[in-house]
């Protein structure tokens, strides 16, 4: 008994079917784009982020994968995106400091006229105030 027959010699119906070069290059492009758009955003974190050489990859990573609230203000002309708090109140600070960069950029939502607004959507916390709220939810 032969367990092993050719591709050609297989019916037509029942034949691998592997991705086109064309299709295989565009997402591997398309992979490429989004490594590096995440390199450079770690990269952006390394000077605001204490540990930022070990772990500015996976705090980037949280912060791109973080939930958030999207709110127009068609009267102001402005749209902002408001992310939920980090783990720790050191990702909390270097998420500000991005957020403050990019809203300094005065980058504009593309087809609209909504100038793009970043935050965080929790308070800010006073020094001492955190260890109080996670006492407080006990």
């Amino acid at each position: 008994m032969r367990y092993k027959i050719k591709i050609d010699e297989m019916p037509e119906n029942s034949r691998y079917n592997k991705l086109h070069v064309e299709s295989k290059h565009f997402q591997n492009i398309i992979i490429m784009i989004c490594y590096r758009s995440e390199t450079s955003f770690a990269n952006m974190l390394l000077q605001y982020y204490a540990k930022g050489k070990t772990e500015k990859r996976s705090l980037a990573k949280s912060i791109i994968n973080s939930r958030g609230d999207i709110i127009a203000d068609y009267i102001n002309n402005s749209l902002t995106i408001k992310l939920y708090s980090q783990s720790n109140p050191r990702m909390n600070r270097a998420l500000e400091k991005i957020c403050d960069i990019l809203t300094d950029t005065n980058s504009v939502y593309p087809g609209t006229n909504l100038k793009l607004i970043y935050k965080i959507a929790t308070p800010e916390f006073t020094k001492g105030q955190e260890f109080w709220c996670a006492k407080k939810a006990w």
